[in-house]
This record gives structure tokens, C-alpha cells and sequence, in this order.
């Protein structure tokens, strides 16, 4: 009775072991597999939130970069508006000294009389300050022609011809005729440095008053 009864408790046991070892092995089986599990899932979360990372730093770098552009553009603006400014400042002054003045409009009277034909001129238009010194000027260029003030003409002459066309030839005419070709031309000069020059770096010296 005592053999049978080893006997079973041998058998018992080794069924028990079996099945612990088993019972081991699926557990083991099954936490390796939650392992990968969830380190895939976290490799796809971390793919997931670089993606979002990278997208949110083009929308930044996109937003900066238009940002930037337009505070260039605003700055150009500016710059080319302080520059046209002192253009029209100092084409302003140029009466103050008398004796250039009066050189500058018979350069401007002789260039208009030239294109319309010195036989055909009906009159001759100026700033009212500038009709005697215009009158004195066409009078020196052999031309009999009336000589009248308009508050709308500066810097300049306007001559009309007997078939009724017309002439301006006038400082500010002419910057506002050039302003597009100077404007392309100063933004070049104001904003190349911008393209060689390093981040952070001191701006040029401003270019002197031509």
C-alpha cells in the first residue's frame, strides 16, 4: 500500500512539474510577445509624434521665413522712400543758389526747344519764381515766344508748340519718370550686401549722397 501510494505522489509531482513548466513557458511566451507589443506600439507613437514634430517645425520655419520676407520687403520700401525723399529734398533746394539754377533751366529750355523746333513755339510755361529768368534765357536763344508762370510746373520748362503739342522737361519730371528703373537700381545697391553678408553681423556703411 505504502508503494502504490510513492508511486502516485512520483506520478503527481511530475504531472505538477510538467505543468508549472509549461504554465512557465506560456507566461514567458506570452510577456515577451506584450514586450514587442508595446515596443512597437511606442516605435509607432515616437514615428507618430517625430512626424507631427517635423511638420510643426516647416509650418514654423515657412512662417518665419514669409515673416522675414515681409519685413524685408517693408524695410525696402522704406529705405527706397528716404531715399527718393532726399532726392526730391535736394532737387527742392536747387533755386537756392542762383547762378546753378539758371544753368540747369537753360540746359532744360535748350533740350525742350530743340525737340519741338525752335520756329514752332507758341509759348513757353515755368514756375511763376522762374518766368523772368526763363524769359531772359529763351531771349538768349534767339526765340520770340511768351513766357508764362503755372504753379503746377517746377524745376523745369514746359514748351508748347504752334500745332499744339507739348514738351515738359522738368527735374521732377524726370525723377518721377526714372523712379521704377532707380527704384530697381538702389534696391540692388541697398540690399546685395544682404546676400554675403554673415548672420548677426554689422551692417555696411551707408553709401555717400551721389
Amino acid at each position: 500500500m505504502s508503494d502504490l501510494s510513492a508511486l502516485l505522489e512520483r506520478e503527481a509531482s511530475a504531472e505538477i512539474a510538467s505543468i508549472l513548466s509549461e504554465a512557465r513557458e506560456r507566461a514567458s511566451a506570452e510577456v515577451a510577445a506584450a514586450q514587442t507589443e508595446a515596443e512597437q506600439l511606442l516605435a509607432k507613437r515616437r514615428r507618430a509624434a517625430e512626424v507631427q514634430r517635423d511638420a510643426a517645425l516647416v509650418r514654423a520655419r515657412s512662417a518665419a521665413q514669409l515673416e522675414a520676407a515681409a519685413l524685408k520687403l517693408q524695410a525696402q520700401h522704406a529705405a527706397l522712400e528716404q531715399v527718393f525723399e532726399h532726392a526730391r529734398e535736394r532737387l527742392a533746394g536747387l533755386p537756392g543758389d542762383a547762378k546753378a539754377y539758371k544753368g540747369i533751366l537753360q540746359r532744360l529750355l535748350v533740350e525742350a526747344l530743340d525737340d519741338i523746333g525752335r520756329d514752332d513755339v507758341a509759348v513757353i510755361e515755368a514756375a511763376p519764381s522762374d518766368v523772368a529768368t526763363v524769359a531772359a534765357l529763351a531771349k538768349a536763344a534767339k526765340v520770340e515766344a511768351p513766357v508764362e508762370g503755372d504753379e503746377g510746373l517746377a524745376l523745369g520748362v514746359r514748351v508748347r508748340s504752334k500745332r499744339h503739342s507739348a514738351v515738359e522737361n522738368s527735374l521732377s519730371a524726370r525723377l518721377t519718370a526714372l523712379e521704377g528703373e532707380l527704384a530697381a537700381e538702389v534696391s540692388r545697391l541697398l540690399f546685395a550686401a544682404d546676400a554675403v553678408r554673415p548672420a548677426g553681423g554689422p551692417p555696411d556703411e551707408p553709401a555717400e549722397d551721389v
